[in-house]
């Protein structure tokens, strides 16, 4: 290949360097007369280079293959040459100018990567992590009921929806069920195109059941619940009393049950799950849990014996988010990410008006400067009770135009999360604003507080007084 002359291309870029040099004030200031200058050239694949010498460019000022185990040695010879060869140039240079020289030509520069960036990084690593999580998988296909168990963020709704898909696939019928409605809208949207299984959580499966019955046969199932059983609670008894009814009535349809967020199901869900089944001894049902995010004080009586199978590592949140959240965990150890993150910070300020501005200010920063998407961040309430003042605070924030404020219904383009934990549970996001916090107990509401702290995947922050933080987050 044609190439232009290196001895050429290295004499223009002596001078070049020269005439840089003479421009800079901190050079101009050391009043250095005429100085050795010179060039050569190196060509590290070529065995014998110096064929390349003619009288211009003399064989020491060519370095090639040979000289690589002796560098200094070729430097320096070539140095002498230049030295010897100009005897006017009596200069020295000097530390001084040494400094100058890296001053103007190699300093020291710095630089971050934005935000959106590293939030990408990590998430490169987190689908990693969440592969090997999957291979538990294999364990499930010879076992017709299991229990998995595992703390935040170790991948259980994955490994579930995950499962369910697979099922689906192999021609089941396949219900997966959750307790919280977010969850369930988002793994439906997930699951949209997969022939052969329903996503919902518990309740939206005893309506759609009931009302089903209704349009066949006119029976008004939950009037006879409630005939009933007068005075039961709605959520936790009359409706899962119409559902079992409602099996009765038309029998069960599907092959297999996956159930997420298990350890919300109080005991009388179980009983109309197991009659969903075609076949109630033989059906599959796989049943994942987190004791710790108990926060809707069940109590559960699972159809499944034995010992759970355990996930005991975290690979949704950064090593610093889990070494927060896990601060209010109970149970068997579980392992950190292998993504150290950003430490955990906080957003301090005395009135709730005042926190608002905090994070609207931090809102901004992100999406305008740092280039994380509005969807990517979720503000979240530990105390519903001022969750509208709350809202009202931050819609009085000068966000940028694009932002919508939302609940988790409206997540899409632009929109930004504001909700409570408990509602938000089973969820993600890439950044997690906690806030609301002033009442909660570390000990009374330590599930609130381990659901709220794990849900952020790459950066949390918590906002609040500062005698609020210190008490709920001064271990952090």
């Amino acid at each position: 290949h044609s190439i232009k002359n290196p001895f050429e291309q290295a004499k223009s870029a002596k001078y070049a360097l020269l005439e840089k040099l003479s421009e800079a004030p901190v050079w101009q200031r050391l009043r250095l007369g005429r100085f050795p200058l010179g060039h050569a050239a190196f060509f590290p694949d070529v065995g014998d280079a110096h064929r390349l010498s003619d009288p211009a460019s003399p064989s020491v000022l060519i370095g090639d293959q040979n000289d690589l185990q002796a560098l200094s040695e070729w430097v320096t010879k070539a140095f002498k040459f230049w030295s010897a060869s100009d005897s006017g140039a009596r200069a020295v240079i000097g530390q001084n100018g040494v400094r100058a020289f890296v001053g103007i030509f190699a300093r020291d520069v710095t630089t971050r990567p934005l935000v959106s960036a590293r939030l990408k990084e990590e998430e490169e690593k987190r689908i990693e992590l969440t592969d090997r999580q999957a291979g538990i998988l294999a364990l499930l296909q010879r076992q017709r009921r299991v229990m998995i168990a595992g703390g935040a963020g170790t991948g259980k709704t994955l490994i579930a929806k995950e499962k369910a898909v697979r099922l689906a696939g192999e021609g089941m019928r396949v219900l997966m069920l959750c307790y919280n409605r977010g969850l369930a809208d988002y793994l439906r949207e997930q699951c949209d195109e997969v022939e052969g299984l329903d996503v919902a959580t518990f309740h939206q499966v005893c309506e759609h059941w009931v009302r089903r019955v209704m349009a066949e046969t006119g029976a008004d199932l939950m009037a006879e619940a409630r005939q009933a059983y007068p005075g039961a609670d709605l959520y936790n008894e009359l409706m899962p009393v119409a559902l079992s009814n409602a099996i009765d009535h038309r029998g069960g349809i599907y092959d297999a049950i996956i159930v997420d967020e298990a350890q919300d199901f109080a005991d009388d869900f179980w009983l109309p799950v197991e009659m969903l089944l075609t076949d109630p001894e033989a059906g599959l049902l796989y049943v994942f849990l987190d004791e710790n995010q108990d926060i809707y004080r069940r109590s559960t009586s699972i159809p499944v014996q034995g010992e759970p199978l355990v996930l005991d590592r975290n690979c949704r949140n950064t090593a610093a988010i889990h070494d927060a959240a896990y601060l209010y965990y109970r149970g068997g150890p579980v392992l950190q990410s292998a993504i150290v993150g950003a430490p955990v910070e906080s957003l301090i300020a005395p009135t709730l008006e005042l926190q608002a501005k905090r994070i609207g200010q931090l809102i901004t920063r992100l999406t305008q400067t740092e280039g994380v998407a509005a969807h990517d961040i979720a503000v979240l309430l530990c105390n519903a009770r001022n969750r509208e003042t709350c809202e009202k605070y931050l819609r009085q924030c000068q966000l940028p135009r694009a932002i919508e404020l939302g609940r988790i219904e409206d997540y899409g383009p632009n929109g930004l999360t504001v909700d409570t934990v408990a509602r938000f549970k089973g969820l993600e996001r890439a950044v997690t604003i906690v806030w609301e916090f002033g009442e909660c107990d570390p000990e009374r509401d330590r599930e609130t507080l381990y659901v709220g702290l794990s849900r952020a995947k790459s950066l949390l922050y918590v906002c609040g007084t500062k005698e609020a933080c210190a008490a709920v987050f001064g271990r952090i």
